[in-house]
């Protein structure tokens, strides 16, 4: 059922959008893009530790040196529902927002360059984490939706 609700929700957003991305003040806005993991329980530590070695470190570079404005990690680790079983995956929704399109697009030369100057720290055990494919990950990129106007002032970039 979520997922059937996010895939609405992009398709209305596909819909709606129009306009022409290149233009001088879209290329100037801020993007988002929003990274949704999910892990199973017995390895949501594990993943966190993967997410503060790599994922937290390269983002505060990469803001340090003003190609990232802000970032955030939120998890649902911990929140109690009625239909929510001990047992049920974790999600981790990872939010990045970037100075502008250019640098969104630029990210991975950036990240990269970063990656091979930083110390790795990672435990032996994060590589068995990766290589498990215990993450399960889709990434959506946005942007701002001026309040005044139609919707056809909006665009988003796909992903593949």
């Amino acid at each position: 059922m979520q997922r059937m609700f996010v895939g609405l929700f992009l398709c209305s957003l596909f819909f709606a959008v129009g306009g022409d991305a290149q233009s001088r003040d879209t290329k100037e806005k801020p993007v988002w893009t929003l990274e949704f993991i999910k892990v199973r329980p017995e390895q949501y530590a594990l993943a966190l530790g993967h997410l503060d070695d790599q994922w937290v470190r390269i983002r505060e570079e990469a803001k340090r040196q003003g190609a990232v404005l802000s970032y955030q990690r939120i998890s649902n680790a911990g929140l109690v529902t009625p239909d929510r079983k001990p047992t049920d995956p974790i999600s981790v929704v990872l939010v990045t927002e970037y100075k502008s399109i250019t640098a969104y697009m630029e990210r991975e030369k950036l990240f990269a360059s970063i990656r091979e100057n930083l110390p790795s720290n990672t435990p032996p055990g994060m590589l068995k984490l990766r290589q498990e494919n215990d993450f399960e990950t889709v990434e959506h990129v946005f942007v701002e939706v001026p309040a005044v106007g139609s919707p056809q002032n909006a665009w988003v970039l796909p992903v593949s």
